[in-house]
C-alpha cells in the first residue's frame, strides 16, 4: 500500500473531528497567533493548527517564536 505524502491529511475519524471542532469552539474569539499559542500548548501540532485556523502550516510555529519574544519585553 502507497504511503501518504508528507503534509497530505488523512480524513479524520469521529474522535478527531470531535476534537476539531471543540478546538474551534475554544479558540472562536481569539486572534488567530493567540489560538495557534493555545492549540499547541493542548497538543495539536503545526499542520493541524494551519487547517483549522486556515493559515499555512509554519503560522502557528511562528506565532509561538512571536509569543516568546513578546513575553522578554
Amino acid at each position: 500500500m502507497a504511503s501518504k505524502a508528507k503534509g497530505e491529511s488523512e480524513r479524520p475519524d469521529g474522535l478527531e473531528k470531535i476534537a476539531r471542532l471543540l478546538a474551534l469552539i475554544a479558540v472562536k474569539d481569539l486572534p488567530n497567533e493567540e489560538a495557534a499559542r493555545r492549540l499547541l500548548s493542548v497538543g495539536f501540532d503545526s499542520p493541524q493548527i494551519g487547517g483549522l485556523l486556515g493559515v499555512g502550516p509554519n503560522f502557528a510555529n511562528t506565532a509561538k517564536f512571536k509569543g516568546k519574544s513578546r513575553s522578554k519585553d
